[in-house]
């Protein structure tokens, strides 16, 4: 037995002196002993395997946690270390495993997970691995990104985009994940909201045409018309930017994503609430505000405006507007029309005037020589 086991060792020793390694190699390695310089390992050659310290692993290691017998891979970095020793490298044999990984990823096109150590120019630095990787400021999301430091600390899905293992460069990318990230996460949402539905957002942007709400990452839009129940030049005359407002939604195209808001449908309608006092017949106060080739519009309350038209301001033939009406004129005028479901009011100053005629011939028709125009039009003469 004893003659065996012998002849077993002698032949694995022979096998050893007979094997041959070189510089860069990757071997099996198995703890052997384990001291203040470093691991002793057995790489399965004459000469046994020194691992420094600084040679374990790119990040901090706890000597306690290496224990004899454990396995792992080593890369040869000297064949002879001066001592008898092969120099070999736990680290070297990691970051080659690590290459080759990020190369499968690469190649697959595979997603994943860092976290984001550092701001340098242009972009920020994460580690994957140990291996040193680069996210240009452009790259890390879908959005415009004035503060990178904002990043700091954060983690991000990822995938690569450029990749050269000789020198160990690897760019990578969040943006695309981040577009569809953000388009699922507005689908979502969207599928939750209902026309009718009352929501508080903030206002996001101003355009001529309107303003933008973010109602809690999908935007709506409140068209000018729906920003007042008042006629406004600019969405500035009712809201700005980061204005926190309460909106109702008045349609939701869920595959377009789009929304259209209203602000005004959240308070009562003041020509409504003006209207309520108007009735068919009533001779009213009105001041003229602006003109039209078909009449004149006037002010009949601060939020009621009416229609003279041009057939209804005088007995006589009218041919141009401005030639019997000037802006800011207060007249005296009938409501013709009222329509309160479509918001419209129809004057007429004719009217009125025929009516005066009416009642000075009622009295003419009296034969009392004292009657006076005062006494037919009242205190206003």
């Amino acid at each position: 037995m004893e003659e065996n086991l012998t002849m077993a060792d002698l032949m694995a020793e022979v096998d050893k002196s007979m094997t041959r390694i070189y510089r860069g190699q990757v071997l099996p390695a198995t703890v052997a002993l384990v001291n203040e310089q470093g691991i002793i390992v057995n790489i399965g050659y004459q000469a046994d395997g020194m691992i420094p310290w600084n040679e374990v692993s790119a990040d901090e290691v706890d000597p306690n946690s290496i224990k004899e017998g454990d396995t792992f891979e080593v890369t040869v970095l000297k064949v002879d270390d001066g001592e008898g020793n092969v120099l070999v490298s736990k680290k070297k044999a990691e970051e080659q495993q690590v290459l080759n990984e990020v190369e499968a990823l690469f190649n697959e096109k595979k997603t994943f997970t860092v976290r984001v150590k550092e701001v340098v120019k242009g972009g920020v630095v994460a580690s994957f691995k140990g291996l040193r990787a680069f996210i240009p400021g452009s790259q890390l999301t879908n959005t415009f990104v004035d503060n990178l430091s904002a990043f700091v600390g954060q983690d991000i899905q990822v995938e690569i985009i450029e990749f050269v293992p000789k020198n160990r460069k690897l760019v990578l990318s969040g943006k695309r994940l981040a577009v569809q990230a953000a388009k699922a996460a507005k689908a979502a949402k969207v599928a939750t909201l209902e026309e009718g539905q009352k929501l508080q957002g903030t206002v996001t942007k101003l355009m001529p045409y309107g303003a933008f709400v973010d109602l809690g990452g999908v935007e709506g839009l409140v068209h000018n018309n729906d920003l007042s129940w008042v006629r406004i030049k600019h969405p500035s005359d009712v809201v700005k930017e980061g204005d926190k407002v309460d909106v109702v939604i008045l349609s939701v195209d869920k595959e377009t994503g789009k929304i259209a808001l209203s602000l005004k449908d959240m308070t009562t309608d003041p020509w409504l609430v003006d209207a309520a006092n108007l009735e068919m017949g009533q001779v009213v106060t009105v001041e003229v505000t602006r003109f039209a080739a078909y009449g004149a519009f006037a002010r009949i309350t601060d939020n009621v405006e009416g229609l003279i038209h041009i057939s209804q301001i005088s007995e006589k033939r009218v041919h141009k507007v401005e030639d019997a009406l000037e802006i800011g004129q207060k007249v005296q005028a009938k409501i013709v029309t009222l329509d309160k479901e479509a918001k419209k009011v129809g004057l007429s100053i004719k009217q009125v005037a025929e009516e005066v005629d009416d009642s000075m011939k009622a009295y003419m028709s009296t034969g009392d020589e004292a009657v006076t125009l005062g006494d037919v039009m009242g205190n206003e003469f």
